[in-house]
Formats: structure tokens, sequence, C-alpha cells
């Protein structure tokens, strides 16, 4: 089988995967017509599904919204009400960097304003990738799925779900220590091309009238897989694709364990018999201080985050995980107490 006829096959596979199978997620398929509010939303639910279950997701996204319903809401939002609402997530120092990604993009408009580049009514979010790259926090991977979900301009990309996809179809299964054999530079190079076949039938039910389609120079040929395509409704959208991908790489395909270990380097220390992570004890640190008004002592924190807690033998690792948590600016110290930063 050739490429093309590989990929026609593989999109037809997906698009009628998804149609059976898509997700119901509060961040898909918005309606709203105010391009800001779309492309805030799927902000907060990229940097939410980091590292963090879409079951999670769901319940906290719904309350964070609640909380700041627009991007000038986020924006002006200080870092304890930030925190407080990030509750139940985990690596609350990516709420501050939403926080932030927020007031800056609302610096740039402005500024754009002042200068007469943008009406009153204008969408105030970035479309370039450069540009949204460009703001702090948001990387490759949140830029296109910006540009994909909250504006529909077909942008190629790689994250979790679609790497498992499209190396599983195209290079075979990750290697024993589950590293993949391909990197992602050249899966964004496969990505941009299946994406231009997945979309390229969704204009007209005519597509295929011809023996053969051109995509970048090269023949589809009207084989069985390709005029599938053609016979089904033409309303796929690059949300769609990228959508389908996501749920086929979550649902569809088995996650495989890895044989051999990769060793992590990652500073933490031994709890018992059980190596904890620093991050834990940070997640717990800025849980206990939540719901602390009148702030907590070094020692109330290390009796309350670490179940052997030993001043004399822990009180210097703590002092240092709680200098990065003032350097992350996600808690302050007043006296001798330490507070969520206000």
């Amino acid at each position: 089988m050739t490429r093309p006829d590989r990929i026609a096959e593989f999109t037809e596979t997906i698009w009628d995967w998804y149609a059976r199978h898509k997700r119901e997620l509060p961040w898909r398929d918005l309606t709203l017509k105010d391009e800001t509010e779309r492309a805030y939303r799927i902000l907060v639910s990229e940097v939410m599904l980091q590292q963090t279950q879409v079951s999670r997701v769901i319940i906290i996204y719904k309350r964070f919204l609640q909380e700041f319903p627009k991007l000038k809401d986020l924006a002006e939002a200080s870092n304890r009400d930030v925190i407080l609402a990030w509750r139940g997530m985990g690596y609350n120092s990516r709420a501050l960097r939403l926080r932030d990604a927020a007031r800056q993009i609302l610096r740039r408009s402005e500024r754009q304003k002042g200068k007469g580049k943008r009406e009153k009514n204008e969408n105030i979010f970035p479309r370039a990738m450069e540009e949204l790259i460009s703001i702090p926090g948001i990387g490759h991977y949140t830029a296109a799925a910006i540009r994909n979900f909250a504006f529909h301009i077909p942008t190629p990309c790689i994250e979790t779900n679609i790497r498992r996809v499209l190396h599983t179809a195209f290079f075979g299964p990750p290697k024993a220590d589950g590293t993949w054999k391909v990197g992602d530079r050249k899966l964004l190079e496969l990505a941009e091309e299946v994406l231009e076949v997945a979309l390229m039938f969704s204009s007209s039910e005519s597509a295929l009238a011809d023996e053969s389609r051109s995509v970048k120079g090269k023949n589809f040929s009207t084989r069985p897989a390709l005029a599938g395509l053609a016979r089904r409704e033409r309303s796929k959208k690059t949300a769609d694709w990228h959508a389908a991908l996501m749920d086929y790489g979550s649902l569809a395909i088995p996650k495989i364990k890895p044989k051999k270990k990769l060793i992590r380097k990652e500073p933490g220390r031994m709890v018992g018999s059980r190596y904890i992570p620093n991050r834990i004890f940070r997640g717990k640190i800025i849980e206990e201080l939540r719901d602390a008004e009148r702030g907590l002592s070094i020692h109330e924190i290390g009796r309350r985050v670490c179940i052997d807690w030993e001043p004399e033998e822990h009180s210097e690792w703590l002092q240092d995980l709680l200098k990065k948590l003032q350097k992350d600016t996600l808690l302050e110290k007043n006296g001798k107490k330490f507070f969520l930063c206000s």
C-alpha cells in the first residue's frame, strides 16, 4: 500500500471511530460567538489538562470558570484567589502561569488598541503561532490547540495522545523502555500531511469527481477508503479532527507499560521505604495553607505534610521547599508564619 493510500485509510478509520465514540467534554463544540471567550476557555482547559486526568479537569474546569468567567476576571485575580480556585488540580504554579498569560494577552491588546491597530470590540486573542508562543506559559501545542479549537485554523500539532496514534499507526508501538522510535519533528510533518487529507473533502460532495486528487504534488487515488470519505457529510473541521485523534489515542490504543523503567532524577526524599518527590510535598503545603487563614509556621507545616516529621532532620529540607514556593510567588512569609500569596 502506498503512503497516500495508507493516510487515506487511516483518516477514514479515525473519522468512523470518532462518529461512534466521541467524548462530550465541556470545552468542546463551543458555540460562543465571542472569539476571545472561546479562546480563553480553550486556554484554561489545555493548561488544566497538562498532567491531570480528564475526569478531574471536568469538575474543576466548571468551578474555575464560575469564579473567573472572563479573561479579564482571571487577569485581575490575586495569587491567593487563583490558587484557591485551583484546589484539587495539583501543580499550582500552572495556575499562576495561566493567570499571568491572561494578563499579558490583555496588556498586548491594550497596546494595540492605543496604537490604533485594533477596533474596540475586535478579538483580543492573538491568532498567529509566533504571537501565541511568545506568551509565557503557552507552548507550541497549546498555541496550536487555541488555533484549532477556538479559531478553527488548521494547525498540525503533537501531544501525548496524538503522538501515540500517529506513531503506532505509521511507525509501530513504542520501544521496550517506553520511548518512541521517531521524534516529534518527523511526527509533526506527518501530522500536517494527515491533517490535509482529513480535511480535503470537507467542502463538497463532488471533491472526488475526478479519478485522482493532488495534495502537495501527491496523487490520492479514488480507492474505496477515499471514496467513502467523499460520500459522508463534509462538515468536519480541524477541531473535530484533533479531538478525534486525542479520543482515539486515549480510549482505543492500549497504553503499553515499559518493560524497563526509565530512571528519572526527581528531587525528593525517602519516607520509610518509599521515595516521595518534592512536588508531592509542594502540593501538600499549598493544600494546607489554602484553609489556614492565620498562616502556619514551618513546624506546623512540617507536622501536617510529613508523617515522619523530625525538626532536626527535616527543617533545612523544608525551608528550601518553602523558599522555592516563595520564589514561585505561591506563598509569602509574614513573621514566622507562611500564607498563600495575596
